[in-house]
């Protein structure tokens, strides 16, 4: 009788390599954007172990990755996801920026308003985050930096979609932000640091 094939070893020398999961890879990311967010990390550290985490296989190449850190991935209780209400601005210009967590899937609405979303040192604690962005009358600009792509699958009725086209090509692995909702007698546009016109324009 054939002996069965053995399974893959760790680096470590640990017994089998388990294979990760996206709920263990996103469990390391959260750890990693609150270390950013408690100055553990530097904005560099953290794009770099989370550009790992999300190309890691098994559990014993996310490991290191929160050995140093206050909490560790294999302490970490389910995840508790960033806040999910929806953002508004409403006969108002409303903008949201700095450094915080992108959760999943965010709404975000202007009605006879201006809302700027800018995510330029936003914390990213997922490869592919979902923003629907409803515009009534109103105009939502949300702001890339040069790593994250993007794709605009909303729609538009008497209304203007724009994206931008500058993008760094190099950074095949950054972020993907993909935008839904839907535009009516409004404008739903994404600017980059470096576009013409920035910092943002007010309403023409």
């Amino acid at each position: 009788m054939n002996e069965p094939a053995p399974l893959p070893a760790s680096s470590e020398g640990q017994g089998p390599a388990l294979r990760a999961g996206d709920v263990d890879r996103d469990r390391v990311a959260a750890v990693l954007a609150d270390a950013l967010a408690t100055g553990h990390l530097d904005p560099d550290e953290h794009a770099q172990r989370l550009e790992a985490a999300y190309g890691a296989r098994t559990l014993a190449e996310l490991h290191p990755l929160t050995l140093d850190l206050p909490v560790s991935a294999t302490e970490l209780q389910p995840v508790v996801p960033p806040s999910t209400q929806p953002v508004t601005a409403l006969f108002s210009k409303v903008r949201r920026g700095g450094q915080w967590p992108v959760p999943p899937t965010s709404v975000v609405r202007a009605r006879w308003g201006k809302l700027v979303i800018d995510l330029r040192h936003a914390v990213f604690t997922r490869r592919e985050v979902v923003i629907e962005a409803d515009a009534f009358c109103g105009l939502i600009e949300l702001v890339l930096p040069p790593h994250v792509r993007v794709y605009d699958e909303g729609s538009a009725l008497f209304s203007k979609r724009a994206l931008s086209s500058r993008t760094d090509e190099t950074q095949s692995d950054g972020p993907t932000v993909r935008i839904t909702g839907r535009a009516v007698f409004g404008q739903v546009r994404v600017r980059r640091a470096g576009d013409a016109g920035y910092p943002w324009r007010e309403w023409r």
